[in-house]
């Protein structure tokens, strides 16, 4: 198809033929769109036109289609879903005058101090709009770099992670090792940590900040992974999983204090204060945050200086 006779192809050409495609029938393809079928018929000889090849055969019960038409009504239905799906995100987009703030966090955000300033941020400016996104550390780093986040709530990344990137930190957490009530080690007044292997171990995936964290704390109290292992990121499905066994969760405080508070997990009360680390937020070096990113981190900064108080 040459460059002139794109440059006349409609949308309504492609509407016309997915639709007669799917009826194999011009009138009822007619009335699905709303349309005479001398209108359809008319459509369908202009796309014929532009492509310059037979697209339809008349046949005594309805129509069907060539090979030139078969190849152009699958681009035909991608692209119309395409644009559909582009339509939908772009009305869900924000206008550009509109506050608005998209930020990464880890579980140890999400569970407790995010909810609760972003409900702060709904309260005092109804018109912002934040989106939330969740993942493993270098995930979010990334598409921090890449423009696609304004901040990163979490633990402070690897040094080597850290290029082109600036962190403040808020407070610092360990990580705990908690049980559902009625857990055998929940009653335990001094557990040791041999007692660990009798039961699963939830950790988080390999690869994250904090599953190094909860491996060196293992290794360092010499201490080999168990057997019955399960890794996962998800809080729900631990929470779940927590609910239905004897396992025993390795995870941050932040993402399980809020549970413990309402007597839904325990602590066991084995000593891992060494698994302390700084929590805060990762910004970019280089640019300016916007307005809708700013007012979080100061409410977020406001809550941190509450609870403290």
């Amino acid at each position: 198809m040459s460059a002139m006779n794109f440059a006349r192809l409609k949308l309504r050409h492609l509407q016309c033929l997915v639709m007669v495609a799917q009826e194999r029938n011009l009138v009822r393809a007619a009335e699905a769109l709303s349309l005479t079928q001398p209108a359809v018929s008319k459509t369908v000889a202009e796309l014929e036109e532009i492509v310059g090849r037979q697209l339809l055969l008349r046949r005594r019960r309805g129509v069907e289609l060539t090979p030139a038409a078969e190849v152009l009504v699958r681009h035909a239905v991608s692209a119309l879903r395409g644009l559909r799906e582009g339509m939908g995100l772009a009305m869900d987009q924000p206008e550009a005058d509109q506050l608005r703030v998209a930020v990464g966090a880890l579980p140890n955000m999400v569970a407790n101090l995010l909810p609760e300033a972003v409900a702060l941020l709904n309260e005092a400016h109804p018109a912002l709009r934040v989106r939330v996104m969740s993942g493993t550390n270098a995930q979010l780093m990334t598409q921090l770099r890449q423009g696609e986040i304004d901040v990163v709530l979490g633990r402070l990344a690897q040094a080597s992670a850290m290029a082109d990137l600036a962190f403040e930190q808020l407070f610092s957490e360990p990580l705990l090792l908690v049980v559902r009530p009625g857990h055998p080690l929940a009653s335990r007044r001094k557990p040791t940590l041999d007692a660990l292997a009798a039961h699963p171990l939830v950790l988080p995936v390999s690869g994250t900040l904090i599953r190094h964290t909860a491996d060196a704390f293992l290794i360092a109290q010499g201490l080999a992974l168990p057997n019955r292992l399960v890794e996962a990121t998800d809080t729900s499905f631990v929470v779940g999983l927590l609910q239905r066994c004897d396992a025993v969760w390795f995870a941050p405080q932040g993402a399980v204090e809020g549970f413990i508070a309402r007597g839904e997990l325990k602590r066991v009360a084995i000593d891992t204060s060494s698994t302390e680390g700084p929590v805060g937020f990762t910004v970019r070096r280089s640019g300016e945050l916007g307005e809708g990113a700013r007012l979080l981190l100061a409410t977020i900064r406001g809550i941190v200086l509450k609870r403290k108080g």
